[in-house]
C-alpha cells in the first residue's frame, strides 16, 4: 500500500492493484497453492520494496527471513526462484559469512574462549548441545547442521547413534532416503576420527552422484568429528548450498579446535548427567530402605504385642529374632534347661537375661561363668565352691556360683569346652539339685535355673565322644539357635542406633551418625564376628568421628571395611565355605588347628588312630605336609 500510494497512477502501480486483487481472489476461493501463494506474496514483495525505494541489503534481509520462517517442503522451491538467486546466492557471503573469516588467530581464540566461557555456565546436557550447535553454525557459517552423538540406542540410522540436536534441518529429512549420503560422510569420520571435507560436493567424484547433493545443490559439506578419551564421541554434519569452500584450511583449524572444546564440555555434562542419575537413583535406594525400616518397625509393634515380655536390650526387628523372642517367651518363667547354640558373638548372654530377669526369679542373682576361661581345678572350684586347705592356696571357705546363684539363675557360655569330669559333676548337680564344695563332705542344696551356650554343636561333640549324652539331654530341655548377623541384614541399621547411642550415653555426648557410604559398606561385609564385632567396631570409629558423622576416612583402622571388595569376598567365601562344609572334614580340621598343628595329637583328641586321620586327610585331598597343611587350614577358617 506504501508502494502504491507513492507510484500514484503509474503503470507499475496498476500492476500491483491488478496482482492484489488476483491473490485475494485465489486466496478467497481456495485455488491458491501454496507454492503459488509464496511466488506471489515474494514477487509482491519485491516490486513495492524496489517501488518504495529500498536498498539491496533489506530486500536480502527480507528473503532471508522469509526463507526461514517457511516449511521445510517450500524452502527447496523457495531457493530455485529467479530473485533469490539475483538477490541472495551471488551476495550470499555479506549475509553468512562465518565468523572467523577474515580474523587474525587472536580475534579466532577470542571467539573460541567466548565460546568456551558459555559452555562453562551450563551443567544441563540439553542446554550444553543447544550452545553446541549455535557455536559450530556461528563459526562456520553454515546453512544447515546437526550434532550426532554416542547413545545406547541400537536401533535408527547409525545404531548406538542418535541425532541430538538441529539446526535447520526437520526430522522428515533426517529420516528421508537422501539422508542416506550425509550417514555415510558421517560414519566416515566416525571410522577415521578426522573431518570429511568437500568444498564443492557437486563437482568432487565422491559426492557428486548423492541424491541429496544433485536435490539440494550442495556444494560445501563438513563431517566434523568429536574425539574423547574413549574415541569419537559423536559428529557435527554442516553444509552449505551456495557458497563453495566454505570450511577453507583455516576455517577447518578453528572447527577442529571447537570440536575439542565441544568433547569437553560434553564430556562435563555427561558427567553431571551420570551424577544426577546416580544421586537420584541413590535418593531412591534411600527412600526405599527408609520405608522398608518402617514397615519393619510397624511389623514389629504388630508382632511385639502378642510378645508377653518386653525385650528392650535385644535388638531385633527381623523375622529370624521375632521367631526367637516368640521361643524366648514361652519358656521365660518354667524352670526347664535351655541351651543356646550360635556364633561367637550373636548375644548367648542376652538371652539368658532375658530368661532370668523376666522371669520369677529376677530378683535373685544372675551369675554368667565362661567354662573356657580357667583350667580344671580352678573352674571346679568356681562351680561348687570349696574348703579352707582343700588344695594348696585354699586358705578360706568359698561358696560355688551355682550356691551363690540359689534361687536364680546360671549361665554357663562355652559348655562345650568343660571337662568330661567336671560335666560328670555338673550332671549330678542337674539330677539331685545338690553340690559338695571341694574339701567338704556337706551337701547343700540348690535351686538354680541352668542356662548354657556354645559355638559348637553339642549334638556333635556327643557322637565324636567329647560331650556326655545324658548331660546333653539334661542341659537341652529347650534349644535356642541364634542366626548370624550376616543372616539377619535387616536388623543391622537398628543395631548400629543402639550401639551408637549406648557408646554416646557412656561419654555424655550426642550419638554420632553413619554416612551412607559406611552403612553400604557395612551392608555388604559378613560380620564374621557377628554382634560383638559390629559393636567394637562401631565404638572405635565413634573416636574417629568428624563433627559426628563417621564417614569413610573414620574405618581406616579396619581396612577390610574400606571397600576392599577382594578382601570381603575372600571373608564372605570362608563364612560361607565353612557352613557348607563336610561336618565330618570341619571336626578333623579343627582338631589339628586346635592341637597346634600337632597330627598325633589331634588323632587322639578325636579318639582316632593317627593312621586313621592320615586316611581322612587322603580322602578329602587335605596335604599332610606341615607348611601346606596350615595354609590349607588358614583358608577354610576366617
Amino acid at each position: 500500500l506504501e508502494a502504491m500510494s507513492r507510484l500514484g497512477k503509474t503503470p507499475k502501480a496498476e500492476t500491483l492493484r491488478l496482482e492484489a486483487s488476483r491473490y485475494g481472489l485465489w486466496m478467497r476461493d481456495g485455488a491458491a497453492t501454496a507454492t503459488e501463494a509464496m511466488d506471489w506474496d515474494v514477487e509482491s514483495r519485491l516490486m513495492a520494496l524496489e517501488a518504495a525505494g529500498k536498498d539491496a541489503k533489506e530486500i536480502r534481509r527480507l528473503l532471508v527471513a522469509m526463507h526461514e520462517n517457511l516449511p521445510v517442503a517450500l524452502q527447496v522451491s523457495f531457493v530455485d526462484r529467479h530473485d533469490w538467486r539475483r538477490w541472495i546466492e551471488n551476495k550470499i557471503s555479506e549475509k553468512i559469512s562465518p565468523i572467523v573469516k577474515g580474523k587474525n588467530p587472536m580475534q579466532i581464540l577470542e571467539s573460541l574462549a567466548a565460546i568456551s566461557r558459555e559452555l562453562l555456565m551450563e551443567d544441563d546436557m540439553d542446554r550444553v548441545l543447544k550452545h553446541l550447535m549455535d557455536a559450530a553454525m556461528r563459526l562456520s557459517g553454515a546453512e544447515n547442521g546437526f550434532l550426532v552423538l554416542r547413545t545406547e540406542n541400537p536401533d535408527g540410522p547409525i545404531p548406538g547413534f542418535d541425532v541430538v540436536v538441529a539446526q535447520n534441518v526437520g526430522k522428515e529429512v533426517l529420516e528421508s532416503k537422501e539422508f542416506a549420503f550425509s550417514l555415510s560422510a558421517i560414519r566416515q569420520a566416525m571410522e577415521t576420527g578426522q573431518p570429511l571435507v568437500t568444498d564443492n560436493a557437486l563437482t568432487d567424484p565422491r559426492f557428486s552422484q548423492a541424491k541429496s547433493v544433485q536435490l539440494h545443490e550442495l556444494k560445501s559439506i563438513l563431517a566434523l568429528p568429536v574425539n574423547g578419551r574413549r574415541g569419537v564421541l559423536g559428529v557435527f554434519y554442516l553444509d552449505h548450498r551456495f557458497q563453495a569452500g566454505l570450511f577453507d584450511t583455516d576455517q577447518l583449524k578453528a572447527l577442529q579446535a571447537f570440536a575439542d572444546q565441544a568433547a569437553l564440555a560434553l564430556q562435563k555434562a555427561q558427567m553431571i548427567d551420570e551424577l544426577k542419575k546416580a544421586n537420584a537413583h541413590l535418593t531412591g535406594q534411600v527412600e526405599e530402605q527408609s520405608d522398608q525400616l518402617h514397615r519393619m518397625q510397624m511389623e514389629l509393634a504388630e508382632s511385639r504385642i502378642k510378645l508377653k515380655y518386653e525385650y528392650s536390650e535385644i535388638v531385633g526387628r527381623s523375622p529370624k529374632m521375632v521367631e526367637v523372642l516368640s521361643l524366648v517367651d514361652k519358656i521365660t518363667d518354667s524352670r526347664i534347661s535351655v541351651w543356646v547354640f550360635g556364633e561367637s558373638g550373636t548375644g548367648k548372654e542376652s538371652i539368658a537375661r532375658a530368661l532370668h530377669f523376666n522371669s520369677s526369679r529376677a530378683k535373685q542373682p544372675f551369675v554368667a561363668e565362661n567354662c573356657s576361661a580357667l583350667p580344671e581345678t580352678l573352674m571346679e572350684s568356681e562351680l561348687f565352691g570349696h574348703k579352707k586347705g582343700a588344695f594348696t592356696h585354699a586358705d578360706r571357705d568359698k561358696k560355688g556360683i551355682l550356691e551363690y546363684a540359689n534361687r536364680g539363675t546360671i549361665f554357663l557360655d562355652e559348655i562345650a569346652d568343660l571337662s568330661l569330669a567336671l560335666q560328670a559333676k555338673l550332671l549330678r548337680f542337674l539330677q539331685e539339685g545338690e553340690i559338695r564344695p571341694l574339701g567338704s563332705n556337706e551337701i547343700v542344696k540348690v535351686d538354680v535355673r541352668v542356662v548354657s551356650a556354645s559355638n559348637k554343636d553339642l549334638q556333635e561333640l556327643v557322637e565324636q565322644g567329647k560331650f556326655r549324652e545324658d548331660l546333653y539331654f539334661r542341659l537341652n530341655g529347650v534349644t535356642i539357635t541364634l542366626p548370624p548377623l550376616r543372616d539377619r541384614m535387616e536388623d543391622l541399621p537398628l543395631l548400629v542406633e543402639h550401639f551408637l547411642k549406648r557408646a554416646a550415653a557412656g561419654e555424655g555426648k550426642e550419638p554420632c551418625r553413619l554416612s551412607m557410604d559406611v552403612l553400604r559398606q557395612f551392608m555388604n561385609y559378613p560380620w564374621p564376628g557377628n554382634i560383638r564385632e559390629l559393636q567394637n567396631t562401631l565404638e572405635t570409629a565413634a573416636l574417629f568421628a568428624e563433627n559426628g558423622m563417621i564417614g569413610l576416612k573414620a574405618l581406616a583402622f579396619k581396612p577390610i571395611l574400606l571397600g576392599k571388595k577382594k578382601a570381603m569376598k575372600n571373608i564372605m567365601m570362608k563364612t560361607v565355605a565353612r557352613e557348607a562344609m563336610d561336618p565330618e572334614l570341619e571336626r578333623m580340621l579343627l582338631a589339628i588347628r586346635d592341637n597346634g598343628y600337632h597330627k598325633g595329637n589331634a588323632a587322639k583328641a578325636m579318639g582316632i588312630s593317627r593312621r586313621n586321620l592320615y586316611t581322612k586327610l587322603e580322602k578329602f585331598g587335605v596335604p599332610v605336609e606341615l607348611k601346606d597343611l596350615k595354609s590349607f587350614i588358614d583358608e577354610k577358617f576366617v
